[in-house]
């Protein structure tokens, strides 16, 4: 028998309960989950795409990139916040669990009209019917979405992300059979529509197999609609919704210009040149999105174990982003020509310019987060939407002068002025420097920036096959990142990871050390 020691209980539990799994351990064992399932998905969508890209033509990405802005904008459930309102709710019951499906479908069933009624609209405006059809079909794909996130929903409330991760997992890498089967019969830009609807179909199946198996829904006839839940939910969420949507403006207002004032094809070019400097936002989406925001909204009434918790957050994004930051730079052509073929080295120069500011979009990613998950999202509001007004009045004019190439430095000019605001309130509310975190990793991106330059002129490096090249560029700067991380900051480093390892080892559940 495990004896319960009174001074160690969980505040809130009462002495002789049973003791809570803490609350370190489950943010930390979940966020494992997270991170694996997302890097699993990131590896076979890597994999998957190169292979896409090989098959297809620029125009293809550069329809769907257009498109998507479309479905995006006509999409209403991400505006309503639903989600995080059903989120920071006490408790899953009937009635709140009922309250959510219904305004869930209920938008997504709007959305869809909408979309109907945008398609001539679209084809009028000579967008072209790919186009037009192309965002129907994707507002589609958002129902089986939406109703999948009310399944993955609930078990995030518990910080029970192994088995939607798991579904996730298994539902990502089948959703590219038909995907690859249509691109190798001439299915262009159907190909990649076809699986997204394929992914968030199966991934709607799997999510509420595990509920109904599990048996963790409030019992059937308890479900209900309550108007006045409906009402707060509403409140809180439209106020998170606005920050998805003008979030939403601040990523996909790019494509719009260069689609709309360009063309499809460099849109295309742009494309995957943006999707590979997104990587360090791959690698840290799912975190920051599911397993950061749960904590953070549980420690909120806790100023310690908060800041404490968001400066762990902080040093994960720097350090897994950093590497693969210079690894980018450093690889640009070669990487293009390798997974791409030389078709695409139009996308190097987008690459480059992108890749500098891809380790601001995680950091920003985990200022919204934060922000939302403590109860202020006006905080994410205000500061979007001065990123949104510098996208806008800088976008334009830079798009309508240089093309892509403009877009891409407006977007890069947006993203400095983010940050800089969120981080500055950020350390009003919890004291978390970021500069602090900052200032070493700058130090060793500099020194190893400045001895690829010296190696790749003085060495035979470039003499190299493509496939080594690449290889020894890229280990070059994720190993030398890393000892210089250690060399200049050695105790910082060795404590956040052996923190993080002993959390992630720990079998004893009742004996792990909270925050």
């Amino acid at each position: 028998m495990v004896q319960v020691n009174e001074a160690a209980q969980p505040r809130g539990q009462e002495p002789g309960q049973p003791q809570e799994t803490p609350l370190a351990y489950r943010a930390v064992r979940g966020g494992l989950w997270v991170a694996m399932s997302s890097y699993w998905q990131i590896g076979v969508g890597f994999v998957a795409n190169i292979f896409l890209t090989r098959i297809l033509f620029p125009e293809a990405f550069g329809t769907l990139a257009l498109a998507m802005v479309f479905a995006q904008i006509l999409r209403l459930q991400p505006r309503l916040g639903l989600g995080r309102a059903f989120a920071q709710h006490r408790g899953t019951d009937g009635r709140s669990l009922g309250t959510y499906l219904v305004l869930e479908g209920a938008a997504a069933g709007l959305s869809l009209a909408l979309g109907v009624l945008a398609v001539p609209v679209l084809l009028w405006l000579n967008y072209g019917e790919a186009v037009a059809w192309v965002s129907l079909a994707l507002l589609v794909g958002g129902i089986l979405e939406s109703l999948a996130a009310v399944g993955s929903t609930v078990l995030d409330k518990e910080l029970r992300f192994a088995q939607s991760s798991l579904v996730q997992g298994i539902a990502f890498p089948l959703s590219y059979v038909p995907a690859f089967w249509m691109a190798l019969h001439d299915g262009g830009v159907w190909s990649l529509v076809a699986q997204n609807l394929v992914f968030n179909g199966l991934f709607f199946l799997g999510i509420w197999w595990v509920l109904l198996r599990q048996g963790r829904l409030p019992a059937f006839r308890t479900w209900r609609f309550d108007r006045t839940l409906a009402w707060r939910f509403l409140g809180f969420g439209v106020t998170v919704g606005l920050v998805t949507f003008i979030g939403l403006l601040l990523t996909q207002l790019d494509n719009f210009y260069i689609g709309t004032f360009v063309d499809a094809r460099e849109l295309g070019f742009y494309d995957r040149a943006y999707r590979l400097a997104q990587w360090p936002v791959l690698l840290m989406n799912a975190l920051l999105t599911r397993a950061a925001f749960f904590t953070y909204a549980r420690l909120q009434d806790d100023p310690v174990r908060l800041r404490r918790t968001a400066e762990m957050v902080l040093w994960l994004v720097i350090t897994v982003s950093m590497p693969v930051l210079l690894a980018l730079i450093v690889t640009a052509p070669d990487l293009l020509t390798l997974l791409y073929t030389a078709r695409w080295l139009p996308s190097t120069l987008f690459l480059r310019i992108l890749v500098i500011f891809a380790l601001v979009r995680p950091l920003m990613l985990n200022a919204n987060t934060f922000f939302i998950a403590v109860g202020k999202p006006n905080l994410t509001v205000r500061y979007n939407l001065v990123q949104l007004a510098v996208l806008a009045l800088a976008g334009y004019p830079l798009t309508v002068r240089w093309g892509a190439l403009g877009t891409a430095l407006a977007v890069g000019l947006m993203l400095s002025v983010g940050v800089a605001l969120s981080y500055r309130r950020m350390a009003q509310e919890i004291g978390v420097n970021l500069l602090r975190f900052l200032a070493g990793p700058a130090l060793a991106g500099g020194i190893l920036l400045a001895g690829y330059w010296w190696l790749n002129r003085n060495t035979g490096l470039t003499e190299l096959p493509l496939a080594v090249r690449v290889a020894v560029k890229g280990l070059y700067a994720v190993g030398g990142f890393g000892a210089l991380t250690f060399l200049l900051q050695p105790r910082q480093s060795r404590e956040r990871l052996g923190y993080v390892l002993r959390l992630a080892r720990r079998k004893d559940e009742t004996t792990c050390t909270t925050y």
